[in-house]
């Protein structure tokens, strides 16, 4: 009994110095896992993000670009870039911030929205870069501008750089002024209808919606189930009828006046020099200037001095910008290595509602909606 009694302190001795090296060695690996996945938190936060973002400022909703840092004259930058659309998915915070190439026109409503009880923010400018898009998202920015406008008494400078076309047009054209930076294309005043592909008698289809090519001794059948007149419009091996047709036309034969009639009320255009001079033509900035549809062109520095100037705050400003929406500083360190996989996620799902826009609805946007479908089909990418 004394012998067992020896070797049991001993071994007791061990077993506790054991259990306390393991749970060191395990405490060492988790705490080697997080300070791995904040840094790669941090490093997927400054990727996103600029640097500004994160440093506090004075100004909580805003971010500085340019002028008198210390100034309380504010000159808020709101950017429209890349495709126009509405609303954003509710997966993605609605930012006025552009989105993977993408503008959400009611996000930018809001913003205007917010600054108009802003008392320090003096002017807006307007900064364009868009081929247009949907007509309700551009319709958007166009009534908050106006609704801005209206609330405050302060000016709204609409600057274009490289491209305003179409939907982007019809958003700007409300603004108290509108410049462009050199080499510029503006215009575009036109509507794109629905796209419709009618396969007569086939045998084989080669990519198309039918993917890899196909073929068959009898040729291809191809069933859709509906009820209701015309609700198959759109079904590749069924000719559309004359009435459909018609129809079609009708609706964007109505959007296009619409778009006719608001160009031509803001920038005082008569409509007859649109539709027979203009048509639906991209322009530099001199034939812009000289049908009406821009004021001039400046450079950029320029273009946010006359804005300070119509602000009637001289160079006591700062240009400022919205400070794009996030989470929490704790949640962007812990997204570690799920930062890249939520961005491709994010993307995806801007990519999903272009192309649902440009197949489903009529659009005011300059270019191949069939090629920017297909842009964004290429841009899906499997999430590794």
């Amino acid at each position: 009994m004394e012998f067992k009694q020896i070797w049991k302190t001993p071994l007791k001795i061990f077993g506790m110095t054991l259990f306390a090296f393991i749970s060191f060695l395990v405490l060492l690996l988790l705490f080697t896992s997080f300070f791995i996945s904040a840094g790669l938190g941090v490093g997927t936060m400054l990727g996103r993000k600029d640097i500004t973002d994160l440093v506090d400022t004075q100004r909580q909703d805003y971010a500085f670009i340019s002028g008198e840092a210390e100034s309380g004259n504010l000159l808020l930058s709101l950017p429209v870039e890349g495709v126009i659309l509405g609303s954003p998915p509710s997966e993605i915070s609605a930012s006025p911030i552009g989105w993977l190439n993408a503008t959400y026109g009611y996000a930018i409503q809001k913003t205007l929205e917010k600054a108009a009880e802003d008392e320090q923010v003096k002017g807006i400018l307007l900064h364009l870069q868009s081929p247009g898009g949907t007509i309700f998202g551009s319709m958007a920015i166009h009534e908050g501008v106006k609704a801005f406008q209206e609330a405050t008494g302060k000016p709204v400078l609409a600057y274009i750089e490289g491209l305003s076309a179409s939907g982007s047009v019809m958003a700007m054209v409300g603004a108290d002024a509108v410049y462009a930076d050199h080499g510029s294309y503006i215009g575009s005043i036109g509507v794109l209808g629905a796209s419709l592909t009618y396969f007569d008698d086939p045998t084989a289809t080669q990519g198309g919606i039918m993917g890899g090519g196909i073929v068959t001794r009898g040729g291809i059948e191809h069933n859709i189930i509906t009820a209701g007149r015309g609700k198959d419009l759109g079904n590749p091996f069924r000719r559309a009828t004359t009435a459909e047709l018609r129809n079609l036309q009708q609706g964007v034969d109505n959007e296009y006046d619409n778009f006719v009639k608001h160009v031509a009320a803001h920038r005082r255009i008569p409509e007859a020099v649109i539709r027979e001079q203009m048509g639906a033509q991209i322009f530099d900035n001199r034939t812009a200037a000289d049908f009406g549809l821009i004021d001039g062109t400046l450079s950029k520095t320029d273009a946010i001095a006359k804005l300070a100037g119509l602000a009637g705050v001289g160079e006591d400003y700062q240009l400022v910008r919205p400070r794009r929406q996030s989470t929490r500083f704790w949640q962007e360190l812990l997204a570690g290595r799920t930062g890249r996989i939520a961005d491709r996620q994010l993307e995806s799902l801007v990519q999903d509602q272009i192309c649902r826009s440009a197949g489903r609805m009529p659009m005011v946007y300059y270019g191949d909606l069939a090629a920017l479908c297909a842009d964004c089909a290429a841009g899906r990418r499997p999430i590794p």
